[in-house]
């Protein structure tokens, strides 16, 4: 009988362990290609068993007694559908791991029969769909990371049931819903990550399970939706006993820094961008019983001073892009890495002479920083990385920087530093050096140089002026990849045996000469030239002749006065600021009487450029403008837009401006003999002098309430867009400056970015330089353009301009926290084919003057982008609540066609297009809103009625009143979500 019982056991076994094998061979029919050197292919045999039934040497499979209890298959690059239909029959499997690879599918409803399963791992694959109900049926789950997927929808709420789970990722996927939906239902998990994904709702922990407040350990949910203030429970209350790290960076949480002071295991805080304001608790920062070893609350709006940091746990701070003021902090305790850049801290740097040398790495870039660099801090002993660019600091460089053993990393750029450079060459351990936008004099050192300090990797030293010959020892840099030494004084030849490994040279705009070594050939012309008239490149055609013209640049180089007086005059001698708010007045009321017009000219502005332009060099062009005192002269010269851009052009509506033949007339200006004035440019592969500039072709192309838009070709086949700034609006010297720089270092791939500036000696010689984009703008494409010359943008594309315009307003306000503050719909460009968006004239409020500024926000009021708050204050300033105003506006004339100025007909009173769309919605009938030609064009049903639905959503949302608006981070994300 015992026999007989035997033997059944054993043939139920062997009956289980076939299935288990089909189970597994249904499993392997998914796998479309096997790349891995495993080869589960040919493993995956069902020939090859053991005799119990169980896989024999099949990767990744672990049996016991016929049952399959382990499948294992992480970073394989398996190919394919993964099937849990197949695998459903496992009843004895405990492991399923198949992370890191290219499955496909979805997880179904047959994952609830897999009973035994303790550790789900599917991450880093292409998994869709939604997580199903089912899977809070396996009680015995301890572990589930789903990360890295393209899983959405909402979590089921059946996750309380899982009282075994302690970690829980499901980082990097598109899961929705609330917060705390999830977390309040969490047992004693220790793990939790739900980074990356679109979870909405504020975070009030006073909510969870007890359980889950004592256990957690590793909480994330950065990179989502969460808005609202941080909620703990009060103060008195034990809770987080075992909270390590917290991180909820890149949500929305509006508030104050919550103190954390029960918290006390926290070792790591992070709450990087978001809108966390008021000043940051001292506790975070001072000795206390925290553990906190590293606090990241960068991109935020703190204020306030940080008079010193005593926490001897505090290794990494980070508080950079705030509002932070006052002087440095006195102390800064055990910190490794402190980063207080782009924030608004002032004074001098003698207070780093008492920080302690645990410090490894300083970043004070970007702040109002004053004084020199004091040489009582040889305490450094561990800095690695010492940053503080773009502040004011002045006088020398002490040698001490040479005395730092570990220092690897030098940036001192855009100050006002002088003297002599410190030998820095000497340090074994260097390998980034960034000197330049100072004024040094003297020779590039070498001297001191041994084999073992052969480890610089970059240098430079431009826009100083460094004179004498380029040193030999140079060469010895053999890993030496970028070397930057243009303009400057240098003189003689360049050494022959420089190292080959470099990637970027430049010296142009110095006075070297002789011929190019041929290591160096594989580098363009502007490399070398402009300046250096002597240095002759082998397949140059002939030798430049003589020297008179050498450039003579160095911190001074200067342009002609007399032909950059002419360059800048000739458009802004005779306006002033009451001319042209006469103008905006009359540009307002032009609208009104002609907006009932049925049949005014449209012209397109090619053709308006075509037979109205006059083309000259930059300095001719502005001859006599004696005509811009008179105001009739100024209301035509003021319709002469971009043929392309009209990027700067404020008119209310191109569509109802009939064309003028007239163009801006210029100023005759007496030449000064002597240069005057400094040119600043951002852009190291931009290159040219101030001669080149004044001397380049060009023509008038647009004004603005800012001054004239001027698109002028350099010899080198440059193409720039030169804004003449009007008298009386720029700040002064070494504010603009700044901010200049600051926003000449702002790049997106949405962005005509500022390439440089120039400041001449006298009040009307402001000069901005930005790339010339030969692109219509969408005021043209939707009021302003003959059909035959601009064919109509379809719903798809103007969602896609929509996306791009949100993309970068996203950018601007957080990552370089400023406002665009003059959006509008000639201020965004449209390149076709691919109907890529550029926007222009960003943060150009930061240049100007109260004054100036005043004049901008009254003409975005001219033109319909004016926020209604902006009517109840004395001082209106652009601010990125005015940003996501004007971006509704945008998305306004997208969906209506209309200018944002149009006066609607058929109204009792005035009524502009926010109001009346507003008020068209209110009725139920802002389909009769909708521009025709996208009506006309698509279907009225299904995803284009959805997106058209939800384009105005967001529109009406954008221009409710300041405090109900959305930021652009969420007004992107919608728009992102809006796929036709």
């Amino acid at each position: 009988m015992q026999f007989i019982c035997f033997v059944l056991v054993l043939l139920v076994d062997v009956a289980a362990g076939e299935s288990d094998i089909d189970a597994l061979l249904d499993l392997k029919k998914g796998i479309q290609t096997d790349t891995s050197s495993t080869q589960v292919f040919v493993s995956w045999d069902s020939k090859s068993l053991e005799s119990d039934g169980c896989p024999k040497n099949w990767y990744g499979i672990s049996c016991s007694k016929g049952h399959v209890t382990s499948i294992s298959l992480n970073n394989l690059g398996l190919v394919g559908e993964f099937s849990f239909p197949a695998i459903s029959q496992l009843q004895m499997l405990q492991n399923l791991s198949v992370s890191n690879n290219q499955f496909t599918g979805t997880i179904t409803k047959e994952v609830g029969l897999l009973e035994s399963l303790q550790n789900l791992d599917l991450s880093g694959n292409v998994f869709s769909g939604s997580i199903p109900d089912q899977l809070t049926n396996l009680r015995n789950l301890v572990l589930v990371n789903i990360s890295l997927n393209k899983m959405e929808g909402e979590i089921p709420s059946g996750f309380g049931n899982l009282k075994q789970l302690k970690y829980l990722d499901f980082h990097s996927n598109g899961f929705v819903g609330d917060v705390m939906g999830l977390l309040g239902q969490l047992g004693a998990v220790v793990y939790v990550d739900l980074s990356c994904n679109s979870y909405s709702g504020s975070l009030d922990l006073g909510i969870g399970d007890p359980d889950f407040m004592s256990s957690v350990g590793y909480l994330n949910i950065s990179c989502n939706k969460v808005t609202g203030e941080l909620f703990f429970p009060h103060d008195g209350i034990p809770y987080l006993d075992s909270l390590e790290v917290f991180d909820a960076s890149d949500n929305r949480i509006v508030g104050n820094v919550p103190s954390f002071s029960l918290v006390v295991s926290l070792r790591v805080m992070k709450l990087r961008n978001n809108q966390l304001s008021g000043s940051l608790p001292e506790g975070l920062l001072q000795e206390s019983s925290m553990v906190l070893s590293e606090l990241d609350l960068s991109h935020n709006q703190l204020e306030g001073p940080i008079e010193s940091i005593s926490s001897l746990n505090l290794r990494y701070l980070n508080l950079s892009s705030n509002r932070l003021s006052g002087p440095l902090p006195l102390r800064i305790a055990h910190c490794a890495i402190i980063d207080l850049s782009n924030n608004m801290f002032s004074g001098n740097l003698s207070r780093a002479q008492s920080w302690g040398n645990y410090v490894e790495v300083i970043d004070l870039s970007s702040n109002d920083l004053a004084g020199s660099f004091p040489n009582q801090t040889s305490q450094f002993l561990r800095l690695t990385s010492l940053r503080i660019s773009n502040n004011s600091l002045e006088g020398d460089l002490p040698p001490v920087l040479g005395a730092y053993p570990e220092l690897r990393v030098v940036d001192f750029s855009l100050n006002k530093l002088i003297g002599f450079l410190p030998s820095l060459f000497n340090s074994t351990k260097l390998v980034d050096i960034n000197l330049s936008w100072n004024n040094f004099s003297g020779t590039v050192p070498t001297e001191g140089l041994s084999p073992q300090n052969y480890s610089l990797l970059s240098l430079n030293l431009s826009h100083n002026s460094l004179a004498g010959q380029l040193p030999p020892e140079l060469g010895r840099f053999r890993s030496m990849a970028c070397l930057d030494l243009s303009s400057n004084l240098l003189e003689g030849g360049i050494p022959d045996d420089l190292p080959d490994t470099m990637t970027v040279f430049n010296v142009s705009y110095n006075n070297l000469s002789g011929v190019v070594p041929r290591s160096l050939q594989k580098f363009p012309s502007s490399s070398f030239h402009p300046g250096n008239e002597l240095l002759v490149l082998p397949n140059e055609a002939t030798l430049p002749k003589g020297g008179d013209n050498i450039v003579k640049r160095g911190r001074g180089s200067h342009m002609k006065s007399a032909i950059r007086a002419a360059l800048i005059a000739g458009l802004l001698g005779g306006a002033s600021m009451i001319a042209i708010l006469i103008l905006l007045i009359y540009c307002r009321e032009r609208n009104k009487s002609i907006s009932t017009e049925t049949g005014g000219k449209k012209v397109s502005s090619s053709a308006a450029i075509e037979s109205g332009t006059q083309h000259s060099d930059i300095s001719s062009a502005m001859q006599g403008s004696k005509n811009l005192d008179h105001p009739e002269s100024t209301r035509k010269a003021e319709v002469v837009s971009s043929p392309t851009s009209m990027a700067s052009s404020d008119h209310a509506s191109p569509a109802k401006l009939q064309h003028q033949s007239e163009t801006p007339s210029a100023l005759k200006v007496c030449s000064p003999e002597k240069l005057a004035g400094d040119l600043h440019l951002f852009d190291s592969s931009l290159k040219f002098s101030p001669e080149e500039l004044s001397s380049a072709p060009a023509e008038p192309v647009g004004m603005s309430c800012h001054g004239t838009l001027y698109k002028a070709v350099l010899s080198s086949g440059h193409v720039l867009a030169v804004k003449l700034l009007k008298e009386g609006i720029a700040k002064g010297r070494k504010e603009f400056a700044r901010e200049a720089k600051k926003l000449g270092n702002v790049r997106h791939p949405n962005l005509v970015s500022l390439q440089g500036f120039y400041w001449g000696p006298k009040e009307h010689e402001k000069l901005i330089i930005s790339k010339y984009i030969d692109a219509p703008c969408l005021a043209l494409y939707l009021h302003g353009t003959d059909p035959q010359t601009l064919p109509p943008l379809s719903l798809h594309e103007r969602l896609k301009i929509a996306l791009d315009v949100a993309c970068c307003l996203t950018y601007l306000h957080t990552e370089s926290a400023i406002p665009h503050g003059n959006l509008k719909s000639t201020n965004i460009l449209i390149e076709v084919p691919n109907i890529n968006t550029l926007l222009t004239d960003y943060s150009l409020h930061r240049l100007l003057t109260s004054a100036g500024t005043a004049e901008q926000v009254l003409n975005a009021g001219a033109l319909g982008y004016l926020p209604p708050e902006f009517t109840s204050t004395s001082k209106p300033c652009p601010s990125m609540k005015s940003d996501v105003y004007a971006f509704g506006v945008i998305l306004l004339e997208l969906l209506t066609g209309r200018s944002s100025a149009d006066i609607i007909p058929g109204n009792p009173e005035v009524v502009e297009l926010a109001e009346w769309v507003s008020l068209m919605a209110t009725q139920n009938r802002a389909i009769e809103c909708f521009d025709s030609q996208i009506l006309d064009a698509q279907t009225t049903g299904g995803s284009h009625l959805k997106s058209l639905d939800g384009m105005l959503h967001v529109a009406l949302k954008c221009t409710l009143p300041a405090a109900e608006r959305p930021d652009m981070k969420m007004v992107f994300e919608e728009i992102s979500s809006m796929v036709l």
